[in-house]
């Protein structure tokens, strides 16, 4: 059985020479397990191992788990490491199950010791515990991703007896007279996966195969390549029919209703994770409805977890979070700047001084005068470039103002100077939803000077009756 799990860490190249592993030993027969193996592994390829042993504070006689895992410590000169947690309390604290609660603890503990160091963090996973996920998964409801069991390698993370029964471990120990922990709280059907263990994995094995754990677990392997293939094409989906900027995720409804149906599912779910940073309590049933999303009428949207909305667009679906990143106040929109010019400052503008303004997302707009002595300018070059305009500085009747738009605006589209309203101006543009209150634009009251990076009124823009310019630049 040795051989058998040396044969499965150098598959997955779990362990290099020199390598520090921080063994999560818990003094139960899978852990005592996994540090025979280590120090078996240490015998051929030289490693540092260091032990660490969480106290969880939920059994009475949890220190006598720690006395006992600190005594093979001794007996094989290894580093130990006690960590000792109020688990029950923190999951309350946090409002998380005590099985989470205890995960984050483990881990958190596992990273602490390795630190910086070139290594691995070990923990002793078997095939029924990925069997007994397979199950939980498969019985909560769950896509192909849950149905891959417990990877063996996952990061710094690897689970050397993933190759292995619980059976195969304790008949080990037994052969070797090594005692071993036996956690009370494992016995108990309080846990969902000690109910699936004691009544249903057990049961199948007793009365349909005594093979189910090993099909099981070759189902959820060959499971998990089906997976890493969904996931390479996901990964070419999105890079396919999603772009971001500031934040806003764009799925391109033509690129991407030419995926596989499949891959449309694994591309949404990613772009939602992606937005919200997290899987957290992303489930299907979004998935599903941002899905339907794409076909509804444009405007319509829906709210998500973690503060995500998805709305239907022009070309397709926008997802981003309602809370701007510039700040909120209990969950609402924060304000985008907006300046008046002073008279003060439009004073200096005539006297030959530039001036800066700072955009809300992160970009500056200058201004400043050109002062024509003469009208034998030639026109032919006004600069034409989306980021820079030239105004008739004569024409603007009121404060300049820099802002985001507002009810009423509108702009001149042609020489017979007709009006258009902004927002039929943005719709005929098709710009999507989520992008119009963030666009900055140069306003004469409601009159919109300039569009920022679009559309210069007509009425603004210069001739040859022209005696001062305001040039505007983004930059």
């Amino acid at each position: 059985m040795i051989d058998k799990v040396l044969q499965y860490v150098k598959e997955y190249q779990m362990i290099e020479e020199e390598d520090c592993i921080v063994a999560g030993v818990s003094g139960g027969a899978d852990s005592v397990c996994l540090l025979l193996m280590l120090l078996e592994i240490n015998k051929t390829l030289p490693i540092e191992i260091n032990v660490v042993h969480i106290n969880h504070r939920i059994r009475p006689d949890a220190a006598n788990d720690a006395a006992y895992v600190r005594e093979l410590c001794e007996k094989y000169k290894l580093s130990f490491t006690l960590v000792e947690e109020n688990v029950a309390a923190l999951a309350r604290k946090r409002r998380i199950s005590t099985e989470e609660a205890g995960r984050q603890v483990r881990y958190a503990a596992f990273e602490r010791v390795l630190g910086t160091r070139k290594g691995k963090i070990a923990v002793a996973h078997n095939k029924n515990d990925s069997c007994e996920t397979f199950l939980f998964h498969l019985f909560r409801g769950t896509s192909i991703r849950g149905l891959a069991g417990i990877p063996p390698v996952r990061g710094q993370i690897i689970r050397p007896l993933l190759c292995l029964s619980r059976q195969e471990i304790e008949l080990f120990l037994q052969e070797r007279s090594v005692p071993y922990c036996i956690d009370s709280t494992n016995l108990e059907d309080t846990y969902s996966r000690n109910v699936i263990r004691h009544h249903i994995l057990d049961t199948a094995v007793r009365e349909i195969s005594p093979a189910a754990v090993a099909h099981i677990s070759s189902a959820s392997a060959r499971v998990r390549e089906a997976y890493e293939l969904v996931s390479d094409m996901t990964a070419q989906g999105i890079q396919t029919c999603v772009s971001e900027k500031q934040g806003v995720f764009s799925i391109d409804k033509e690129k991407f209703l030419r995926l596989h149906k499949t891959v449309q599912g694994y591309v949404v779910m990613e772009v939602l994770a992606q937005a919200g940073g997290s899987r957290k309590d992303l489930e299907a049933v979004h998935v599903t409805q941002v899905q339907r999303l794409f076909g509804s009428q444009c405007g319509r949207s829906l709210c998500l977890p973690h503060g995500l909305r998805a709305r239907r667009d022009y070309t397709g679906i926008s997802v981003y979070s309602s809370i701007y990143k510039e700040g909120t106040a209990h969950g609402q929109e924060a304000a985008l700047p907006e300046y008046a010019v002073s008279k003060d400052e439009r004073r200096r503008l005539e006297a030959g001084e530039a001036l800066t303004f700072l955009l809300g997302n992160g970009q500056k707009l200058q201004a400043k005068l050109i002062f024509l002595e003469n009208n034998g300018m030639d026109f032919k070059n006004i600069p034409e470039n989306k980021y820079t305009k030239w105004i008739d500085y004569d024409k603007i009747r009121n404060s300049i103002v820099i802002r985001t738009r507002r009810p009423g605006d509108y702009l001149t589209v042609n020489v017979m100077n007709q009006k258009k309203t902004l927002k039929a101006y943005l719709i005929d543009r098709k710009i999507p939803q989520s992008e119009r209150e963030r666009l900055f634009l140069v306003a004469d009251a409601a009159h919109v000077v300039w569009l920022i990076g679009e559309r210069l009124s007509s009425y603004y823009k210069v001739s040859e009756h022209t005696k001062r310019i305001l040039c505007l630049e983004q930059v």
